[in-house]
């Protein structure tokens, strides 16, 4: 849906932004194809590889993407932030409950749940609003500027 509602601000000219319409349309691919490709039934021991292998291929397709593109919406870093934070969490609980074999509960498997579902929901939000909801360029450029200003007094 966000990739409709970006690709009609693109058609309709509210929003020209290239970037946000490439990224969502790389991002409504990829959970098309992993939502209908993927056979829950037959692949308990192999489905998240699978969800990593998407996630990591729809990264590279849209740095790639953006390689040629002169600008990087702010949706397209938090996707990459998305994108990152849940392959990591595909491999960790992977490795848990194929590589070691573990069986019983622990806390990963709740922060896995919630971490996953919560990074999918911020992407998507990100992708509808292209807004730096969470503040994290604002805290960059604080930090950035604290670092810079530590630094000369230490000069």
């Amino acid at each position: 849906m966000a990739f409709l509602l970006n690709l009609f601000f693109y058609v309709s000219e509210l929003n020209r932004n290239k970037s946000l319409v490439v990224t969502s349309f790389f991002m409504a691919v990829s959970y098309f194809s992993s939502n209908h490709f993927i056979n829950l039934e037959n692949s308990n021991t192999n489905l998240y590889i699978e969800w990593f292998i998407y996630d990591v291929v729809t990264l590279i397709l849209i740095l790639f993407s953006h390689y040629f593109l002169k600008h990087t919406s702010v949706a397209a870093k938090y996707i990459y932030a998305g994108l990152v934070i849940n392959s990591i969490l595909y491999g960790l609980i992977h490795i848990d409950l194929i590589v070691l074999w573990n069986r019983e509960v622990w806390w990963f498997w709740t922060f896995y749940s919630i971490g996953v579902n919560v990074v999918d929901f911020l992407m998507i939000v990100a992708l509808i609003t292209n807004k730096d909801f969470l503040f994290i360029g604002k805290c960059r450029k604080y930090f950035s500027k604290k670092t810079k200003k530590n630094k000369l007094s230490y000069r």
